[in-house]
């Protein structure tokens, strides 16, 4: 599974990897060749403004004005040409120049490693024609250097989007390789707890077959066994079969509901049981508390609950019930007395197949598997909200129970004063 896992991940970063750099190489490229279209513009901007003020009129100004240009001016009449502006480039340079310029229209060439841009303007009535020739050397060199930079500062954020690629892919990761060891720790688990009933099982039946001439009622004691180890592997089956309804859960329809008349109609069917036990069981319930669930889970929810209180309050004990609303949540409480957790014991009885060694344990009856409370959790997280579990150790053990109220309670006040459906007393 290791190697799935990390072969997953690799995939993921090389995916990660692709289309996070093509958009950085998109985003990166486009700022490039805006450059470069910004830097060619100013260049033909350059050059269009030096042919709009030539040919050279007499004015105070113009070697000012020949200095700001930076371009090289040719004025080409009849077989002679002018040059402007040309006073720093040798002769033969500039003669050069002329013949790679006039009579070739707009162009572009090198020379002595220095990069040229001219272009022409016909003067009509003078037979006339002249030629702006910029040196865009340096302005060449800045989009080089803005390149290098653009393309370092690129493969800077690929190291970057590889680390954070990598970073995500172990999050993406990490809860299905958390699902891959909880099933693997139900799969072992379970096996663990069908291991001991199926080999009662076979030990009993290897006792009936040792003595084929004996009659069933003699056999009566090993074919107990059987059915009970039988029952004990059906529950088994049936709380997992619960836990897995508990993860689709997400994929129900909700509807509102009145979880205070759920949690009534829970309670009204263990009063027959704790009256058999002598348990008393007190209960205060706020009416009318409706909120967006899925009625079955709640309702297994509070089972659950009521089903692990009464198996661990010993007989005369006490077990309280509650049901209150705060602000934004719908407040369940179930408190048992008789008998506690050991603190180190609270985090962890939530986990499936986690069940405390001591007398809360040897006090239980009936099947338990230690998934009860493990589906309780599933379910309460399935509808957003909170539990946990308190104790003193040894007097009494409390559960809370927080529900979001996802919608506004309508409470329409038809019970007494103190805001409680009933108070029982068993």
């Amino acid at each position: 599974m290791d190697k799935v896992l990390n072969q997953l991940r690799r995939r993921f970063i090389i995916v990660f990897m692709i289309v996070g750099g093509a958009f950085l190489l998109l985003a990166y490229g486009s700022i490039f060749v805006v450059n470069v279209t910004q830097t060619v513009s100013a260049v033909d901007h350059k050059l269009t403004d030096v042919l709009d003020k030539t040919p050279l009129p007499a004015f105070d100004d113009r070697e000012e004005w020949l200095q700001r240009t930076n371009c090289i001016i040719l004025i080409s009449q009849e077989e002679s040409v002018t040059a402007f502006n040309a006073d720093a480039i040798d002769k033969a340079t500039l003669t050069e120049i002329v013949e790679l310029t006039v009579g070739q229209g707009e162009t572009s060439f090198s020379l002595d490693g220095k990069y040229y841009k001219a272009t022409q303007r016909n003067v009509i009535g003078n037979n006339m024609t002249v030629y702006a020739v910029y040196d865009w050397t340096s302005d060449r060199a800045d989009l080089a250097e803005a390149g290098v930079v653009t393309g370092l500062v690129y493969f800077f954020c690929l190291i970057l989007l590889f680390i954070f690629g990598n970073m995500v892919a172990k999050q993406v990761v990490e809860p299905v390789k958390r699902s891959y060891e909880q099933q693997k720790k139900l799969v072992a688990d379970a096996s663990h707890e069908l291991k001991t009933p199926i080999a009662i099982i076979g030990a009993n039946l290897s006792l009936v077959s040792s003595d084929p001439d004996s009659t069933v009622a003699q056999n009566e004691h090993w074919f107990k066994n059987i059915e009970s180890q039988l029952t004990r592997m059906s529950a088994l089956i049936t709380d997992m079969l619960e836990l897995h309804r508990a993860d689709d859960a997400k994929n129900k329809p909700e509807t509102e509901e009145d979880i205070s008349a759920l949690l009534g109609g829970v309670l009204l069917s263990f009063e027959a049981r704790c009256f058999e036990k002598k348990v008393v069981l007190e209960d205060s319930l706020q009416p009318d508390v409706k909120t967006l669930c899925i009625k079955g889970n709640i309702e297994r929810l509070y089972t659950i609950m009521m089903d692990n209180a009464f198996k661990y309050t010993p007989e005369g004990g006490k077990i309280e019930v509650t049901l209150k609303c705060d602000k934004k949540n719908a407040v369940i409480e179930f408190t048992n007395y008789g008998i506690g957790i050991a603190k180190e014991h609270l985090t962890k009885i939530f986990d499936r197949f986690y069940r405390v060694d001591n007398a809360r344990t040897q006090s239980s009856q009936g099947n338990s598997f230690g998934l009860g409370l493990s589906l309780a959790k599933s379910i309460v997280l399935d509808h957003d909200g909170t539990i946990n579990c308190d104790s003193d150790g040894s007097q009494y053990v409390k559960f809370r129970i927080e529900l979001p109220l996802r919608q506004e309670r309508k409470s329409h006040h038809k019970t007494n004063s103190n805001g409680i459906i009933h108070n029982n007393m068993i």
